[in-house]
């Protein structure tokens, strides 16, 4: 029994030995206070049950994708091959993952919910524990595992196809544990809140959106500086896999932006498309002397038209690169419809202090530092646009003007610069390799959303269970997205879990026999029950 503030709460526990042949304690029940005790153990469980739908489509789903890429058989070989786990390790994971896979359940759920699913109807034994499943995750899945594991898996997804192009991107990840470990680093959180653990996850994905590989890493770190082991690794990754170095092109962002990190991909065997900040003064020369009127159309996105500028050479770094220059014409006007609200709050604000400078009422006096806070505020990183100046003495505050760098935003709004070592791409198919990373991008929108495996784990405090945690997250995108490859292109994101929501399985008792049917069969799960044939999952 735990004694606590709320209350008392009730453990089964065993004693085992060790390794070492220590006597040991370990929790095996979870049973909650006296009062879930007394609700547990005094409903009874009915003797016959006429009808019942228990939820379907994940648990069939993400099971398609099981027994389609033999995990099955992988887990076992690599964590149970002597068969000593009471509950089989392939099906600790197929839990873990399922209970994320558009589903957002607590591993204490999971057990407590387990004859709420499909699951008794397939495995007869009986679930492990809470407490199991995690001392699994802490024995078994090591690095060196973990690294295996993802050589095969993505060599199964991939399928012998060769490796073309990958995209590299990173993020980061909130935690709610309060000490820092290797991979948990205090920093700010997405959403803005200062002195949240961080933990760090960086993706890589094929051309037609499979991962190849995830990584840990400690949070609250620049993608500049992590640049150079996530290349090393993504260079032995994709030889691992069976394709050839000097035939890939690696793509990643301007985050990465750094001239020992340009010079480390110029050295390398593979083929580089990336995207390079405009503060460097060659690209910047290169940007101001565009002239729009020379773009030309190269292909039409949901950001809007696509153009395209072959502006040369550039250097960056130790050498020098090839340099596109591209913008979206939907984009820009964006950019440019926002620079004008700026400058309309900045005129209004810089007039209303003015009034309230001339008016020299009591309280604290307005001070140059104080403007330079609310103009910064407005503008961002336009404040250097703008000329002005307040003499504290006199009391004055003069508005200048808009210099020459504010007309050189508006005029270059959008324009993004591109480098690479392909000589013989058009600008064109170099702008659309490097778009193309949206895709991963949309992956990252996933695992945060919930709609496939939610990231965040806001109670994992140790770095072995956050590595853990994170191979599982690996797990489950990679059964989605192959998952998704079977599915109508025109089903989007929200579509899908619809289907996967209304998608139940009725079960129905005749004469002591047990009948199963699917049930909510329309037009919203009729694509999703056809093109994954999940009716073969129905129990016999």
């Amino acid at each position: 029994m735990d004694k606590r503030e709320s209350g008392n709460y009730y453990k089964v526990r065993e004693s085992y030995r060790d390794e070492n042949g220590k006597t040991k304690v370990r929790n095996v029940l979870y049973l909650g206070t006296l009062e879930n005790i007394l609700e547990r153990f005094s409903n009874p469980i009915p003797e016959e049950v006429e009808l019942k739908s228990v939820p379907f489509a994940p648990a069939a789903a993400l099971r398609r994708a099981f027994e389609d890429l033999e995990l099955n058989d992988l887990f076992t070989r690599v964590f149970d091959k002597e068969n000593k786990h009471g509950f089989p390790a392939w099906k600790k994971i197929f839990l873990l993952v399922w209970r994320r896979f558009f589903k957002k359940m607590s591993m204490r759920e999971v057990v407590e919910r387990y004859s709420d699913h499909v699951f008794p109807f397939w495995w007869r034994e009986d679930i492990t524990t809470v407490q199991r499943f995690y001392q699994f995750l802490k024995e078994e899945m090591d690095e060196e595992k973990i690294e295996t594991l993802q050589v095969e898996l993505a060599q199964r997804v991939l399928d012998g196809e060769r490796i073309e192009e990958c995209y590299l991107d990173t993020t980061d990840y909130c935690t709610y544990a309060r000490g820092n470990t290797k991979y948990l680093r205090i920093g700010r959180s997405k959403d803005g809140v200062v002195g949240r653990r961080l933990v760090g996850l960086a993706l890589i994905v094929s051309s037609d959106d499979m991962p190849v590989m995830n990584q840990a890493y400690p949070g609250n770190r620049h993608d500049s500086k992590l640049f150079s082991k996530l290349f090393k690794r993504i260079c032995r990754r994709i030889e691992s896999l069976g394709s050839d170095l000097e035939e890939v092109t690696i793509v990643f962002d301007r985050g990465f932006d750094d001239g020992d990190n340009y010079d480390l991909s110029r050295l390398s065997e593979s083929h580089i498309v990336a995207g390079v900040k405009k503060n460097w003064k060659s690209v910047k020369a290169k940007i101001d002397a565009a002239d729009l009127d020379e773009f030309q159309l190269s292909h039409e996105t949901e950001h809007g038209k696509c153009y395209v500028k072959d502006s040369g050479r550039v250097q960056i770094g130790k050498g020098k690169w090839r340099i596109v220059l591209s913008y979206h014409d939907t984009t820009r006007e964006k950019i440019r419809k926002k620079m004008e609200e700026a400058r309309s709050e900045t005129e209004d604000l810089l007039e209303h202090l003015r009034e309230k400078i001339e008016r020299r009422r009591r309280g604290r006096p307005i001070t140059k530092g104080g403007i330079e806070k609310e103009l910064k505020k407005v503008l961002g990183k336009w404040y250097g646009c703008l000329d002005w100046s307040f003499d504290s003495g006199e009391r004055s505050l003069e508005f200048e003007g808009w210099n020459e760098e504010w007309n050189r935003y508006y005029e270059t709004a959008g324009v993004h610069a591109i480098i690479t070592d392909h000589e013989d791409w058009s600008p064109s198919k170099v702008a659309r390799t490097y778009f193309g990373r949206k895709n991963i991008e949309d992956m990252f929108h996933l695992t945060k959303k919930a709609l496939v495996v939610p990231v965040e784990p806001p109670y994992v405090k140790e770095d072995h269970l956050v590595r853990a945690h994170l191979f599982l997250v690996f797990v489950g995108l990679l059964c989605y997205q192959y998952l998704r490859r079977k599915l109508p292109n025109d089903m989007s994101e929200k579509d899908v879990k619809r289907a996967f929501d209304k998608l139940d399985m009725t079960v129905a008792i005749e004469e002591n026999t047990p009948q199963f049917k699917l049930s909510n069969i329309d037009n919203d799960t009729l694509p999703l029950l056809e093109s994954l044939e999940l009716g073969k999952f129905l129990p016999e």
